[in-house]
């Protein structure tokens, strides 16, 4: 019984569960309701109104349940209450209250909370605006409602089947079997919590995640409308919350992307901001094609063409969101990724395929039915037209979006390859230069189209005016982009393709805006995107092309980067630099120094202080200095070895990026160097590697902290003045004492020099003193790192920006203006 148990607070969890079920079961009937009112809504309307007011309620209730449930493990986690198994795991006291709030996703039931969460929010938002199709799209925002709130219950069919995972459960019931728990005050031997993935304690995984999964729910809207749409048929009322909707998923859901980007940058050490890691992509794809669905929207509001384009596209949009899931929590991507969940997320495996499917036969369900009363234009659309160009350009987004797919899920459809080859299949060996290679020339096509089309019109261009501005465009371009690449050296064919096409995009889109638009503020939504899309594109070329290593081996030493072959060994050795304390070594324009290390109790992290002087080549004064703090530990949730997070140092034209890949064990450093004795007369020298010693004799008043004198007590300092590269740094006073008969003695260390002192004793024969100097081998401690500089990286971070506020321009605009009756294609 739990109630043998002593100090175990259980109402909280058994709130939050209770929650979970009301917010399933809520959902469930708010789902039904809104499918009879949608169902009852031409037939009889007061019926209809009778079980619209039903979905209302019990959507209502179902965010009520979804909002406590989110209140109940937060005050779990604040309040340290480790009975539970979900803070135990992912939470400890000494975490501030920032990053508790990342222990909420740091685990799969946390993250699946969130996400519900956020729809939640958004259902009810929808809720009050959506009004004559509120009841079918809220059925389907329900109805994935119920699949969510599953993936919370933690419900047990038997001992095989599992349905959700309960983030409420107890750990004694999460450990059952282990000896601790059968003691029934077991509460008192657990302190503290386990504590969360170092990794995460950064301030980006603190907004990232939410500003992620608020993008990802963000698509279910487009997609329910979607749904609705084509239940009844009706293409009119769909279009504009459409639209809307998919300008604020795209925005919210391409700034999460370059916020994991941006946390990659300054937590891991993929030497970037973009890895092509699989679980990059998996969240990448989705805003792929639904930037094209977008793209296809504006062209069916305008002509009436590509309405199957805009609807498969949505549909597909949001399954790859569910389809992420599946790649990034079920472990099967284990092996191909640095941040995909493993172990624990595998009893999800069948959970998200039944899910996956039962979306897709739906969607797919009602396109069939409805594919051959969808409205279309039989006439083909003329070259010279906006509406032919963007229909490229989404398919081109669309086709990227497929490679990028199906190379990620590579460990998803190699077994089957196998079966029927016999060959393996691997995932790319180097995954840069795999997408790179192909994704470079979409970029290319993209944005050549990205400024072409704004100078075109819908149905009929005037095309000597659209030449004219596209001549002049291009030339200033070309320009533009000769001068960038000869300054930045950038010669090679593709990349000099790429940054005329990015130049194209920059140019093209200003001028569109200063020159067609006149600078109209609510109608440049479309153009400032479009230029914020060029600077990235821009940003990452430049960061890219021209990243430069600073930190070779000058040394010839091999390292083992436990890399999966012997040339990536080599080439990690020849760019990881060995810095012995104290010793400067020449790095780029800098000369680079290590200085030591700090730890805490509190912390397991290691901080290792690193020092960059830049000095005058001919007076070889010191023109720059400024010290970073990279840090390192080994990873105490499950992953050996070291985790390193980087440190930069930023300017407005570039980053200098540092991070340790190898460092002696702090349990295993040694101490190799041994005390030398020297004999000295007042006034004498003492000379180390980093400074010297002055000897300006004895001090018979001690007046030293860790000396506590006793009755009886023959006791003397040697007075010693510190000098070191710089100019003095203080004095020390080594003790010398006999005590009961006994000599005794006092170190002092000079810490900027590394020099441990001790008076070894007086030599009244010769008025000297015999002190003893150790100084620390730079063999002893050391560091080795790697330091990087990424020219114009905030190009790339000024795009993101300016993209983002495109987005949310143009919905603003969309939202407010007044439409004209869209076009609608009659079927032909």
């Amino acid at each position: 019984m739990d109630t043998q148990f002593i100090g175990e607070n259980l109402r909280p969890g058994q709130l939050g569960h209770f929650f979970v079920i009301t917010a399933f079961v809520m959902a469930l009937f708010s789902s039904f309701s809104y499918f009879n009112a949608a169902q009852s809504e031409n037939k009889d309307p007061n019926k209809s109104n009778a079980w619209l007011l039903l979905g209302r309620n019990g959507f209502v209730i179902h965010a009520a349940s979804i909002f406590a449930t989110f209140i109940a493990l937060a005050y779990i986690i604040i309040n340290h209450l480790f009975e539970y198994n979900y803070a135990w795991q992912h939470s400890s006291k000494t975490l501030p209250m920032k990053y508790l709030l990342s222990c909420f996703w740091e685990g799969q039931e946390g993250s699946f909370m969130l996400w519900t969460f956020w729809h939640s929010a958004l259902g009810l938002v929808v809720m009050m605006t959506a009004r004559k199709m509120e009841s079918r799209v809220m059925s389907i925002v329900a109805l994935v409602q119920v699949a969510l709130t599953t993936m919370l219950l933690g419900f047990y069919f038997g001992q095989h089947i599992q349905v959700g995972s309960n983030p409420f459960l107890l750990l004694r019931h999460q450990m059952q079997g282990a000896p601790i728990f059968s003691q029934p005050n077991y509460m008192s031997f657990i302190q503290d919590g386990n504590g969360l993935n170092v990794l995460l304690q950064n301030y980006w995984m603190v907004i990232h995640p939410p500003v992620l999964f608020l993008g990802f729910a963000s698509t279910l809207i487009p997609f329910a409308y979607t749904i609705a749409a084509l239940w009844k048929g009706d293409y009119q009322l769909w279009l504009k919350p459409a639209i809307v909707w998919s300008l604020f998923a795209g925005g919210i859901l391409g700034v999460g992307i370059m916020m994991g980007g941006a946390w990659a940058y300054e937590s891991l050490t993929f030497g970037g901001y973009w890895a092509w890691d699989p679980v990059e992509n998996a969240s990448l794809v989705p805003w792929l094609t639904l930037v094209a669905g977008l793209h296809t929207l504006i062209v069916y509001k305008a002509t009436g063409r590509s309405l199957i384009a805009s609807v498969i596209l949505l549909i597909v949009t949001y399954l790859l969101v569910w389809y992420s899931t599946f790649l990034t929590r079920t472990g099967i991507l284990g092996d191909s990724s640095v941040h995909a969940f493993t172990g624990e997320g595998k009893s999800l495996y069948w959970h998200l395929l039944v899910v996956i499917g039962v979306l897709m036969l739906l969607s797919i369900a009602l396109v069939v039915r409805r594919w051959k009363a969808m409205p279309r234009i039989k006439a083909e659309e003329g070259i010279d037209t906006r509406e032919f160009w963007m229909f490229i350009g989404a398919f081109v987004l669309f086709l990227s979006a497929v490679q990028i797919a199906i190379s990620t899920s590579i460990p998803v459809w190699a077994p089957l390859a196998k079966w029927i080859t016999g060959k393996d299949v691997a995932p790319p060996v180097n995954p840069v230069q795999h997408y790179n290679s192909i994704q470079v020339w979409v970029a290319v096509v993209v944005s050549l189209l990205t400024a072409t089309i704004l100078f075109l019109k819908f149905k009929k261009t005037d095309m000597k005016t659209a030449w004219r501005r596209l001549a002049i465009t291009a030339g200033i371009a070309l320009v533009l982009s000769l001068f960038i690449g000869l300054t930045q050296k950038i010669d090679a064919v593709q990349y000099a393709i790429l940054l005329f096409s990015c130049c194209y995009t920059i140019v093209g889109t200003a001028y569109y805006a200063i020159m067609v638009q006149k600078l109209k503020f609510k109608k440049l939504g479309a153009s400032i995107g479009h230029f914020g899309f060029g600077l990235i594109l821009l940003g990452i070329l430049l960061s890219s092309y021209n990243k430069q290593v600073i930190s070779y081996n000058t040394l010839g030493k091999m390292w083992d980067f436990g890399k999966k072959t012997k040339e990536e060994n080599i080439r990690e050795s020849i760019e990881n630099s060995i810095l012995f304390r104290d010793i400067p070594v020449a790095m780029g324009d800098y000369f680079v120094t290590y200085k030591g290390d700090s730890t805490s109790t509190e912390d397991p992290r290691t901080f290792y202080k690193v020092y960059y002087e830049r000095r005058d080549s001919v007076t070889k004064e010191v023109k720059e200095s400024f010290t970073l703090y990279p840090d390192a530990f080994i990873n105490p949730k499950g992953q050996q070895g070291l985790v390193a997070n980087p440190s930069s140092k930023h300017y407005l034209h570039k980053d200098i990026f540092t991070y340790v890949t190898s460092v002696i064990d702090p349990k295993k450093k040694t101490d190799t160097s041994i005390y030398k004795s020297h004999i000295v007369h007042q006034g004498d020298s003492i000379f180390t590697a980093n400074g010297f010693f002055v000897f300006n004799g004895f001090e018979t008043k001690v007046n030293n902290p860790n000396y506590t004198e006793t009755p009886g007590d023959i006791a003397v300092a040697a007075k010693l003045d510190v000098f070191g590269l710089k100019g003095p740094q203080g004095s020390l006073a080594p003790v010398y004492y006999i005590r009961d008969g006994y000599e005794h003695h006092i170190e002092d260390t000079a810490k900027e020099l590394m020099v441990y002192t001790r008076f070894g004793k007086v030599l009244p024969d010769q008025n000297a003193a015999e002190i003893l100097i150790k100084e620390a081998k730079p063999e002893d401690d050391y560091i080795v790192m790697k330091a990087l500089i990424f020219p114009f990286i905030n190009v790339l971070w000024l795009g993101v920006l300016t993209m983002a506020f495109g987005f949310f321009l143009s919905m603003a605009n969309r939202i407010t203006k007044k439409d004209k009756t869209p076009v609608i294609a009659k079927q032909h």
